[in-house]
């Protein structure tokens, strides 16, 4: 197996530049009340709402209002966050709206609320608008945090309490998203440690370095909890499926297909805490190595399934550059993997390659963490 080798001739553009040249186009797609089309749910082709690729574009566009200063794109930006704090996108000002699919909750989990918080934390300093800031702290807070386990619990968008959400990726991409805040708000930074300092013990792998999908508690810790809240019996049936699952091919393709998702959430943790003094006993305590090795990344490479992230390239690339200290070389041959098979460059959106392309399109946001490569298209 290997890792992507990208050696075609083409263009060679900056990623400033080509998130310049995608900002820009995607100031048509944003309509009046500020938000932008919703995508659909990746594998299960469920609709969303418009606040997922919403908040990637606010990302997108107030870094972009960074580098370039044209005021096309804070004003953009701004309207995206208006649309943020409206009452369509937190309609009981609570958590936000972000799917709306028959039997499952209208929260997404934690990973439906990452987005927005992620957005309106990068937002709120360039903008000059604190109260983005406080919208995305206070949405953080209300969800409980178990301190015995290291996770917290979904919270519908009427207040109500759900249960934990087991699926590892979205705890860790709810972190990453949070810990954006941990150095304006004491409360946040605590509720992020404490997940940080059970994380080793919340992650699987397996022996090859593919993080495993669920959460994995020690046993000791999940008995304690449900004898204390007995509504937590699905930690124990959620224990039992993980032992099973380990033995599941189809199961372990669908944890190839989400382990950059993981990788991406752990880089966004480490570039916030890093800078607080948060983070260096973490690359000793968790198994960095492993997870970014080449061997396992290289699986990611050849791996033709649906599950998992819609721009493997670029969240690996991000997790090398910020994980491993990798060298430059290959962090710009993940990101030419993607940008070579994704980037329409007719329309500058990174919309290629996808029956998905608003969703897609949208997350081209999560270059904004990386240098600014030369990459060839």
């Amino acid at each position: 197996m290997s890792e992507p080798d990208s050696d075609t001739e083409g263009e060679t553009i900056t990623l400033h530049e080509l998130l310049e040249r995608s900002a820009r186009a995607a100031l048509e797609l944003q309509r009046e009340d500020g938000s932008f089309p919703p995508g659909r749910n990746g594998v299960y082709d469920e609709p969303e709402t418009p606040v997922r690729t919403t908040s990637h574009w606010l990302t997108t566009l107030s870094k972009v209002y960074e580098i370039t200063g044209d005021e096309v794109f804070a004003e953009a930006a701004n309207d995206a966050a208006d649309y943020l704090l409206s009452d369509e996108a937190r309609p009981y000002g609570y958590t936000f709206h972000s799917r709306t699919v028959e039997g499952k909750d209208h929260c997404d989990g934690l990973v439906g609320q990452a987005a927005p918080v992620r957005g309106l934390a990068h937002a709120g300093p360039t903008l000059g608008r604190p109260e983005l800031l406080e919208t995305a702290k206070d949405v953080v807070l209300l969800h409980p945090f178990d301190e015995g386990l290291g996770l917290w619990e979904r919270v519908e968008i009427d207040g109500s309490v759900l249960s934990f959400d087991r699926t590892l990726n979205h705890q860790i991409l709810f972190a990453g998203a949070a810990s954006h805040l941990a150095e304006e708000h004491e409360e946040v930074e605590n509720t992020v440690t404490k997940f940080t300092a059970q994380l080793e013990s919340n992650i699987c792998l397996h022996d090859d370095g593919i993080i495993k999908h669920y959460i994995r508690p020690p046993f000791g810790r999940i008995v304690r909890t449900v004898l204390q809240e007995p509504r937590h019996w699905r930690l124990l049936a959620n224990d039992v499926l993980s032992r099973l699952y380990s033995y599941s091919p189809s199961r372990k393709q669908k944890e190839i297909g989400y382990h950059p998702v993981n990788l991406l959430g752990l880089a966004q943790l480490k570039l916030n805490l890093a800078v607080m003094g948060l983070w260096s006993d973490l690359d000793t305590e968790l198994p960095i190595e492993e997870i970014c090795a080449t061997d396992t990344t290289s699986q990611v490479a050849e791996y033709d399934g649906h599950y998992g992230a819609m721009t493997p390239g670029i969240d690996i690339a991000l997790a090398l550059q910020v994980l491993c200290d990798a060298d430059t070389k290959r962090v710009q041959q993940w990101l030419e993997r993607d940008f070579q098979e994704k980037f329409d460059v007719m329309s500058n959106l990174l919309s290629a390659g996808t029956t998905n392309s608003v969703f897609q399109a949208a997350a081209i946001t999560y270059v904004v963490n990386l240098s600014d490569y030369n990459i060839r298209l």
